[in-house]
């Protein structure tokens, strides 16, 4: 039973679990109760509250370890990093990896994964707000004490065309295709439509190496590429250990160890292409980042289309291949020219006789007109259903890619050219003709096939008759087949169909061909234009040219190309501060971190950790540094050390920008403190309350105790929630989900126990959700004494 004065959290959901997790893989959605964790099989798992499995995977590869786990800002993708470097990206409302990237090739582990979201919109502090057109033509007047800015460009950009193209068709599951193009959810979640609410945030996940680099990704899988992070000590490689960053600055705070274990140092960040190409970077990521999963989309549904023209030629080549030895052997002719004859005299030599009755039959005939049709019928539906809409998308997403680089210019930091937007468009635009060119063939070999296969069946039904002459059936049958059509298939379709000309298998020399055109400043489709008309007058022509592979490489190297370029120029603009000592913690010691906006400029950064040479002490380092144009420079570091009695602290969190929560146990009794690690610096102070005192931070030697509270005045000074009890459960480490979106009630509070299979999710009662988010989450001991009691 839990101590009068201490408040029992509220349990909201708790999962005995089948095997054991790591505790330090497990994390709550921000925005939906979902629980993801990762066990010590290197499984993935996530769980709804009531303990209902929503999705659950394991690396196929047993030597991969799970590295971290972290949610996107928004709740919508779970990110998992894998000890090979590779990062898989999991959709929370598909429950399917729809991402997946790695961060180099020679990565050995993942020390350290952030995932955070910056604001892009401009300084608040204009006189002007920015409106739509909309708006103001919607408005009855201009109000006297309201000033619009107008932004024609911004607001062309921002029209939201995709919405009303039809959404992309699902691929057929199996086989090679991307499973995330199988599902609807899955395909709707990847191709979401652009937000111009997500105009004025940019999301940014960081991942440190064991290599001592940063990997930096915006918008889910736009790469912008690795970073050696600054080294300390001459010769040591740095890695990260810890991430923080906050919505209105560009700067992000990162907590790195170096050759000491021990020693901990906080560099910061700047993310400068953020404020440089504030205005239409998320315009510009996000559809970067949708290109991107139409390029895999549109390569898969080559890949089947491929797959599906080998199919309709297969069989067919076994049965005619079959015949067309004695053929030549007896008759001197081949396959073509033998049913040619049997069509045109009505007379069959007796080795096609023999194969129409005896081998193909039936039974053969209806195999070769499932693989034909089926086949035929599949590559009509890709280009229809599948790779037309794609391309279509790609030229509206184009159209506004080169309208920013249009408006911006060619010394822009965009870091593309609309020349080479109009390459790639001109590519497209190939891709197009080619898909209508395959469409039509592809239905007019389904219309010859069709009594071509009417006239096989009708030969073979009265061979195999024994009647010598002919009976009205038969006569009316026979008068129903379209003669010309079947010559039209025995000779132009049957042994080499025309769509060859697009499916045909290209050496390597041919595909290098791709990505030689990527590389020339020349429009390609009068080329292809014209070499397609050679093709149809029988002259020579380039074959790789219309080859549909040879195409969709071209337009991945030349798109390839361009994000390269816009991340080289983002590349540019990142910059890292000087490391800064910040104290001494163990290799395996609590550590948290947050940061905090005091102005527009000025940012507090805080490292608050668990000291292992102070039994049942926290140290928390405050960094103050200011950012002026997107570069941060240091401030004042300064230093405050609290004792908690002789309790053990088994973990610590922060979950505002004021409090923190310790999960602290003593005499077999385990409890939540919240303990406020700043308050506002001009906000009002409870009488009795406890403030941290900050004082210069010593940069060589351990910052001394600035406050040391008995277990009794830990009691009394700090809010206590005790864990509530269902059985032996004994808490071990805490996992904290902050408010999402500002809501009072929806702090959460993840618990796991010792054993390691058992997790609560608790939340705080309702008196107190007010405190954790407005106040410093603590009272004075007559205050306490009231709370408690009620």
């Amino acid at each position: 039973m839990a101590p009068a004065d201490a408040l029992e959290l509220l349990t909201l959901g708790e999962k005995a679990l089948p095997q054991p997790v790591d505790p330090k893989l497990v994390t709550h959605c921000p925005s939906v109760d979902l629980i993801a964790l990762g066990t010590t099989d290197q499984q993935v798992l996530i769980y709804r509250l009531n303990g209902q499995r929503v999705y659950g995977a394991a690396q196929k590869a047993e030597r991969l370890k799970i590295e971290s786990i972290k949610w996107k800002p928004n709740g919508q993708m779970l990110a998992v990093a894998w000890s090979d470097g590779s990062v898989h990206l999991i959709g929370s409302e598909s429950a399917k990896i729809v991402h997946q990237f790695s961060t180099g090739e020679a990565v050995s582990g993942i020390t350290c994964m952030g995932w955070g979201s910056n604001a892009t919109n401009k300084s608040s502090s204009s006189t002007k707000r920015n409106a739509s057109w909309e708006e103001v033509l919607n408005s009855s007047g201009l109000q006297d004490d309201e000033k619009f800015s107008l932004d024609l460009p911004r607001d062309l950009s921002m029209i939201d065309i995709e919405i009303s193209l039809p959404k992309l068709s699902l691929l057929a599951a199996g086989g090679s295709s991307d499973d995330v193009f199988c599902s609807r959810s899955s395909l709707d979640a990847l191709f979401r439509p652009f937000d111009p609410k997500d105009n004025d945030s940019v999301d940014v996940m960081v991942v440190g190496t064991k290599e001592g680099e940063v990997h930096l990704t915006v918008y889910d899988s736009f790469i912008v590429g690795s970073f050696q992070l600054p080294r300390i000590t001459s010769g040591a490689l740095s890695r990260l250990i810890r991430h923080s960053s906050t919505n209105h600055c560009s700067t992000h705070s990162l907590l790195l160890r170096s050759s000491d274990p021990s020693a901990l140092y906080l560099s910061f960040l700047d993310l400068r292409f953020i404020s440089a190409t504030s205005e239409y970077l998320s315009l510009l990521a996000s559809r970067s980042t949708a290109l991107q999963n139409l390029l895999r989309y549109i390569n898969q549904v080559q890949s089947l289309m491929t797959s599906e023209w080998k199919s309709t030629q297969e069989l067919p080549a076994k049965f005619l291949r079959s015949v067309s030895g004695d053929l030549k052997d007896k008759h001197e002719c081949n396959i073509v020219q033998a049913l040619y004859h049997s069509v045109v005299t009505g007379h069959n030599f007796p080795v096609v006789k023999e194969w129409l009755v005896d081998e193909l039959s039936e039974r053969g005939l209806k195999r070769w007109e499932k693989a034909v049709v089926t086949g035929l019928e599949g590559i009509r539906r890709l280009v229809h259903e599948n790779m037309v809409p794609a391309l279509d998308r790609c030229s509206v997403i184009l159209s506004r890619l080169s309208g920013i680089a249009k408006f911006k210019g060619p010394n822009s930091s965009v870091g593309f050219s609309s020349q080479q937007i109009s390459l790639i468009t001109d590519t497209v635009a190939c891709l197009h003709l080619v898909a209508n060119k395959i469409l039509m063939q592809a239905m007019d070999e389904l219309d010859l096939f069709a009594a071509f296969s009417s006239w096989l069946r009708f030969q073979i039904d009265t061979l195999a008759s024994d009647s010598s002459t002919p009976n009205d059936e038969e006569i009316e049958k026979e008068s129903l087949i379209d003669h010309s059509k079947v010559l039209l298939y025995i000779e132009d379709c049957m042994t080499a169909s025309p769509l060859e000309v697009y499916f045909g298998d290209s050496t390597p020399e041919e595909l290098e061909l791709g990505n030689v055109l990527a590389g020339q400043d020349v429009s390609m489709f009068d080329e292809l234009d014209e070499q397609l008309q050679k093709e149809a007058q029988g002259l020579p022509y380039k074959k790789s040219l219309p080859r549909l592979e040879v195409l969709c490489k071209t337009l991945s190297w030349q798109s390839n190309a361009v994000f390269g370029q816009i991340a080289e120029a983002e590349k540019r603009n990142v910059r890292f501060g000087n490391p800064q000592h910040v104290g001494f913690c163990g290799q395996d010691g609590l550590i948290d971190m947050r940061m905090v906006e005091l102005t527009s400029s000025v940012v507090l950064s805080y490292v608050l950790f668990a000291r292992n040479d102070i039994p049942s002490s926290i140290q928390v380092t405050r960094t103050t540094f200011s950012v002026e144009n997107g570069l941060s420079s240091v401030g004042d570091v300064d230093s405050s050390v609290v004792a908690l009695g002789d309790g053990h602290i088994k973990d610590l969190k922060v979950i505002n920008d004021i409090t923190l929560l310790v999960l602290w146990s003593v005499k077999e009794s385990s409890y939540i403190l919240s303990i406020p690690y700043d308050g506002p610096p001009d906000g009002p102070k409870h009488p009795g309350a406890y403030y941290m005192d900050y004082f210069p931070h010593l940069q060589n030697s351990p910052t001394p105790i600035t406050k040391s509270f008995s277990n009794a005045e830990v009691i009394n000074h700090f809010h206590r929630y005790a864990i509530p009890n269902t059985g032996p459960f004994t808490a071990e480490r805490l996992e904290v989900r902050v408010n999402a979106g500002n809501e009072s009630n929806s702090s959460r509070v993840v618990v796991s126990g010792k054993d390691r299979q058992h997790y609560k999710v608790l939340a705080f009662p309702t008196s107190v959700r007010k405190d954790l988010i407005n106040d410093v989450g603590i009272e004075s001991d007559e205050e306490m004494t009231m709370s408690g009691g009620s």
